[in-house]
């Protein structure tokens, strides 16, 4: 029987943006994590076909459930009101099930954005999320988060101790080894973000109609605030230099990181910024905004600035200077060390260890 049941049925493919990235590549990692305990994994088959590497890793268990949130809880009630008591349970979504029989539960929470922008939330999502949260911090034995900021904010909106929090970061892979590409004749931004509404598209538009020989490419998925981000795009005097891309391939992904002139990431709110680690891995300096958990992701391997135009000009400028950018690019390198598969592994295999042994 497996010592460790983690919950991915609320994972989304393509949809739900960092925490996917986030969840699979740490099981990827603890895949490679020789002190990792038996795993079973309960994920729909969506999941199963999106990421094939963990048929092969972990033993699965497929669950279709109806569409939506209730559909989903639902089958999470049932599934794990029958889960052995002396069993490990992690909750890589947030939140728990409100019927969990394991003694030894793990949840995974990513931030509480709603707390701090309720704008961008319906009154129904606000009142079920407070209600979940609160009954998993109370529930359950281990609580991850994956920064100080996720810690912090536990402590101040809930009042949960940030001592309690395991902290376990993202597992990043060193990508294959290439020589970063030479910035075209005509260079770009790139902001690889979900058109959340927090993630502030609108502020690179209005920059991009002052700087001139620059392009801008945006990709990831549609998001809420999608339509209006296209619509400003058409409205705005640079339109002819900005390119939504949408989802875009790991491979095209990577390469766009090493061709551009920096990842620019001006969001309101983050929990970690997973794709700023991913950018410095490759080579391509960040500017970022001040917000959330950035500065602590960026540390001294980017650039951090207030949402101010002027600034965010100079920057851009600065790394313009083939000598200024290779010393951000060096810088950025140095930062991205910091994080791994191992680290990631290691920390998550030890709240498992913890709580296996009592």
């Amino acid at each position: 029987m497996s010592s460790v049941v983690v919950n991915m049925l609320w994972l989304r493919p393509g949809q739900v943006g960092g925490s996917e990235t986030y969840s699979v590549q740490l099981l990827e990692a603890i895949s490679q994590s020789a002190k990792a305990p038996p795993i079973k994994v309960a994920l729909t088959p969506a999941t199963y076909e999106a990421h094939q590497f963990l048929r092969e890793a972990f033993e699965i268990t497929r669950h279709q459930h109806p569409p939506g949130r209730i559909g989903r809880i639902l089958k999470e009630n049932r599934l794990f009101s029958q889960v052995n008591s002396q069993q490990v349970t992690h909750h890589l979504g947030g939140t728990i099930p409100q019927r969990d029989n394991s003694s030894k539960i793990v949840v995974t929470i990513y931030d509480v954005q709603y707390r701090t922008y309720p704008q961008y939330f319906s009154l129904a999502k606000r009142r079920y999320l407070d209600t979940a949260i609160q009954r998993t911090l109370q529930q359950a034995e281990t609580v991850c988060v994956i920064s100080e900021f996720c810690a912090q904010s536990l402590e101040n909106h809930f009042g949960y101790p940030k001592e309690k929090c395991h902290i376990i970061p993202p597992a990043f892979h060193s990508p294959t080894a290439q020589q970063t590409q030479p910035i075209d004749a005509r260079p770009f931004l790139l902001y690889p973000a979900v058109t959340w509404p927090h993630k502030s598209h609108k502020f690179l538009i209005t920059l991009m109609e002052q700087i001139a020989d620059l392009e801008l490419i945006l990709t990831g998925a549609k998001g809420p605030a999608h339509k209006d981000v296209m619509q400003a795009i058409r409205r705005s005097s640079a339109r002819d230099r900005i390119t939504h891309l949408g989802h875009v391939e790991h491979q095209r992904l990577d390469s766009l990181y090493r061709q551009a002139l920096c990842t620019v990431f001006p969001s309101q709110y983050e929990g970690f910024g997973q794709p700023i680690i991913e950018a410095m891995l490759r080579g391509c300096p960040v500017i970022t905004s001040q917000c959330g958990a950035l500065p602590e992701t960026v540390g001294a391997g980017g650039i951090t600035l207030p949402m101010d135009f002027d600034q965010w000009r100079d920057a851009i400028g600065l790394l313009a200077e083939p000598g200024q950018r290779q010393l951000w690019v060096d810088a950025g390198r140095r930062r991205a060390a910091d994080f791994s598969y191992q680290r990631s592994a290691e920390a998550q295999v030890a709240a498992y260890e913890e709580l296996l042994g009592r």
